[in-house]
């Protein structure tokens, strides 16, 4: 049976989580707060199913997740996501994730992901299927990953949703300078001329939720 390390910051929520998992006879490994207690975890169990958070230390989440998946490959990924943009985030920049879960779903949903992975099978949250079904433009989205390196993508994410340079770089652990030269890099890649016309492109690729931008 599949292995559990629950990594969502809220402990209610991840008490409750605990609790249905265990009741339903799953195997909660460890419940973590904070990137310290996953990175332990992860090394710890290394094949086990991450229940991660997708705002579980803010912006710099998908980047955390990033590292320890490059030194734990054989862990997998069941992303709580706090927002349908967060999904994009992970989904553009991350691979594999096993199941999307959405933080507004039910206790049923959780346990059909559970398992599914258990039976080696992706899970994905009806509201995220007619989600990724009704998105435009995927054929724009497929030539702009072509183009982009994976760390300029996710600068292309941050621009296309209104993060400065300094957010940027502080999320990514390098120098304003580095951002920049991304940037410059990508405009040159994608043929536009600054930040805004990136974002317009961003949004008709479908890599951005114009829904949730405007309520930035």
């Amino acid at each position: 049976m599949v292995n559990f390390i629950i990594a969502v910051s809220s402990e209610l929520v991840a008490a409750g989580m605990q609790r249905v998992l265990s009741d339903s006879g799953y195997q909660v490994q460890a419940v973590v707060q904070d990137v310290s207690g996953l990175r332990f975890r992860a090394k710890q169990f290394d094949d086990a199913v991450v229940i991660l958070c997708s705002r579980f230390v803010g912006d710099a989440t998908l980047e955390t997740w990033r590292r320890i998946q490059r030194r734990h490959p054989e862990l997998q990924l069941m992303l709580w996501s706090r927002s349908l943009q967060d999904v994009l985030d992970f989904q553009t920049s991350v691979n594999p994730i096993e199941g999307y879960l959405l933080d507004n779903g039910s206790t049923d949903d959780l346990l059909q992901a559970c398992a599914a992975l258990d039976r080696g099978k992706m899970f994905v949250a009806a509201d995220v299927a007619a989600y990724f079904a009704r998105r435009p433009h995927a054929e724009g989205k497929g030539r702009m990953l072509d183009k982009l390196s994976e760390r300029e993508l996710q600068v292309t994410l941050m621009l296309a949703r209104g993060m400065r340079v300094a957010q940027i770089a502080q999320h990514l652990s390098i120098s304003g300078k580095t951002v920049n030269t991304f940037r410059y890099r990508i405009f040159s890649k994608l043929g536009v001329a600054g930040d805004v016309a990136l974002s317009h492109l961003a949004i008709r690729a479908g890599l951005v939720d114009i829904e949730k931008l405007a309520e930035v």
